[in-house]
């Protein structure tokens, strides 16, 4: 086969052995690979259970590359990583970049699956066809990137490690886990799921040649996408892709705040106030003195990943998302000092930057309004209390003292326990928090936050924009228009036709930066690269039917294992008071017939359940 090992690592915890399956190419013409063969096999790995506790050993996590993982090829280093999530209700699919992901095809499998769980602290040594057991009892409690340092230093440059911190350890509910010591899979818990195995690294590495059908053609494409890119940028030095090239996402901090798309103090806003000095999110300010050099995933031209220039002992400049909500969500929008500190503790706790944010901004917004009384609780926060954060999230990530301990639990036990009157002053869905765009601004990315399997997942369609430009919608048979403020059918259509592309390429693990709709390859060029590589001679039509049943079959585990749709939320009905998006709101009416038609257009009951005949369809 071609862009396929056909092998699949199976280790097992509680023996402390491992086996390999084996798979012949038309599993991988089925399941071709990343988020559709992680789901694939952990349908499989739970075939027969009853039920499936997410901290519990017979629950299993599924580490999945792509069929271009290893290659040449610009934006093919994703990995995807999906299990059951302590976070939320039934899976959850998180990705992570770097050289992870190519480390488990060149040690000659497509994918990793982690059962049972072990009796004392371990790393796996992954090292080709071989895999140790390695008593890993004196890292427990380090930081991750003190852990990932002494396990170069002992094991060699040449390993791709994947590592938890103190909060998987202690099995915090929105724990991560970071490849290298610049990328996260953040959402969904699933740091948690290492530490409840007593897993506190997964090291890989190979050696062994990756094969593709047409190499040729893979580094025609891939060069042809990098002139492209490099003339796109000189001619529009504004442009989104041209941002992250010289900015990395932290330039997006200034491209949302103009349009109110910058959540602030708990959603609450979509702009910091005109008072504020935000003289640093400012793009020349912010070259001159917050974004460092380059940390680009290999072979990727974009390189969105920078170092910290501001703060060169971190261990990466922090991204868009952690720093708006661990910045402007709470409070923290002139002190930028105080929330890169934060963003850097909680990546060295292993803390999922958004969950954490979110419910630090909870907290903050109950003692704010009332709805929390400092003296009946003996404890206060505020918008602003930069070093009770910094403490807090010590906090969390150690389960010190009673309230570290109970958000550690998320924020259904710390709802339950300060009461329902500090409901109303959530922004998760299901247990997961809200990413850092505004849902009342961007109804169609609100709308996609209530729905599984990813709940507040902002990286699982294309936003509101593309409804509003006909031309990029042709190529998904699309001719519909929709004002990026409306939740109408168009709007939802839009939503289906992207979610389906996003979980093909989520399938493909190719980084949607790279090969989003008009980012850089046209449809036509990523169909040339998929099949040079695997030799499969795919259509566009093809691969939309990979992303339907990588969707389609979420979808299923998802509500299988105890998931379900979030409810509105009351605060997305309300006006943004003021700000360049002052107004902007959802409408419930308009919300509960896009979900009625969402329904129906999905191939689902009214319920949300896949119908029979859809599955069927898909060879589900």
């Amino acid at each position: 086969m071609y862009g396929f090992k056909g092998k699949i690592l199976v280790v097992d915890l509680d023996q402390k052995n491992f086996n390999v399956i084996e798979k012949d190419e038309p599993y991988f013409r089925k399941y071709i690979g990343g988020a559709l063969l992680g789901a694939a096999l952990y349908e499989e790995m739970i075939d027969g259970l009853e039920t499936v506790n997410s901290l519990a050993s017979e629950n299993p996590i599924v580490f999945a590359t792509g069929p271009m993982a290893g290659g040449i090829v610009c934006g093919a280093t994703r990995v995807n990583i999906l299990s059951k999530a302590p976070e939320s209700t039934g899976i959850y699919l998180s990705q992570a970049g770097g050289e992870f992901g190519p480390a488990i095809k060149r040690a000659g499998f497509d994918a990793l699956v982690i059962t049972g769980k072990s009796d004392i602290p371990l790393v796996l040594d992954i090292n080709n066809d071989r895999v140790g057991f390695v008593e890993a009892g004196d890292l427990w409690g380090m930081d991750r990137v003190a852990a990932r340092q002494r396990l170069i230093a002992d094991m060699g440059k040449d390993y791709c490690i994947a590592s938890i911190g103190p909060a998987g350890e202690n099995k915090v509910r929105y724990a991560n886990i970071m490849f290298e010591p610049e990328h996260y899979a953040g959402r969904g818990g699933l740091g948690a799921v290492l530490g409840a195995k007593l897993v506190k690294a997964v090291a890989v590495r190979g050696d062994q040649e990756i094969m593709f059908k047409d190499p040729g053609t893979v580094k025609k494409v891939n060069r042809k996408g990098g002139s492209g890119f490099s003339e796109s940028i000189k001619k529009h030095p504004r442009s989104f892709l041209a941002v992250l090239r010289h900015l990395g996402t932290y330039g997006l901090l200034e491209m949302n705040r103009k349009t109110g798309n910058l959540p602030t103090r708990n959603f609450n806003s979509g702009c910091p106030e005109d008072t504020v000095d935000l003289k640093r999110y400012h793009h020349e300010t912010a070259k001159e003195e917050i974004v460092g050099r380059i940390t680009p995933c290999k072979n990727c031209f974009v390189a969105c990943k920078k170092s910290s220039k501001i703060n060169p002992d971190h261990s990466s400049l922090a991204e868009y998302e952690s720093i708006a909500m661990l910045g402007p969500n709470i409070g923290l929008e002139g002190d930028l000092e105080t929330c890169l500190e934060a963003c850097e503790l909680c990546n060295r706790m292993g803390l999922d930057t958004i969950s954490t944010g979110n419910i630090i901004a909870w907290l903050m917004n109950c003692f704010e309004s009332g709805v929390l009384d400092q003296e009946k609780e003996g404890y206060s926060i505020r918008f602003g209390d930069g070093q009770k954060v910094l403490e807090l999230i010590k906090n969390i990530a150690f389960r010190e003292n009673d309230l570290g301990n109970l958000l550690a639990d998320g924020i259904d036990q710390a709802v339950n326990k300060f009461g329902p009157q500090t409901m109303p002053f959530s922004r998760f869905v299901n247990g997961v928090g809200m990413p850092a765009h505004m849902p009342r601004k961007k109804p169609g990315i609100g709308f996609s936050y209530l729905h599984g399997p990813n709940p507040n997942d902002h990286m699982k369609q294309e936003h509101d924009w593309i409804a509003a430009y006909p031309g990029s919608l042709k190529a998904f048979n699309l001719d519909v228009t929709s004002a990026p403020d409306a939740l109408d059918e168009a709007k939802i259509d839009v939503a289906k036709a992207t979610q389906t592309y996003y979980a093909a390429m989520d399938s493909l693990s190719l980084c949607m930066f790279i090969f989003g709709p008009g980012n850089i390859y046209t449809f036509d060029e990523v169909i040339d690269m998929v099949n040079a590589a695997t030799g499969l001679q795919l259509s566009f039509e093809d691969l939309m039917k990979i992303g339907e049943r990588t969707i389609q079959l979420q979808r299923k585990l998802y509500l299988d294992l105890g998931g379900k749709d979030g409810e509105f939320l009351s605060f997305m009905g309300e006006e943004i008071p003021d700000g360049p998006s002052k107004g902007a709101k959802i409408n419930k009416t308009d919300f509960d017939h896009a979900r009625k038609y969402y329904y129906e257009i999905m191939g689902w009951d009214e319920k949300g359940c896949p119908k029979k005949e859809t599955l069927e369809r898909l060879g589900i």
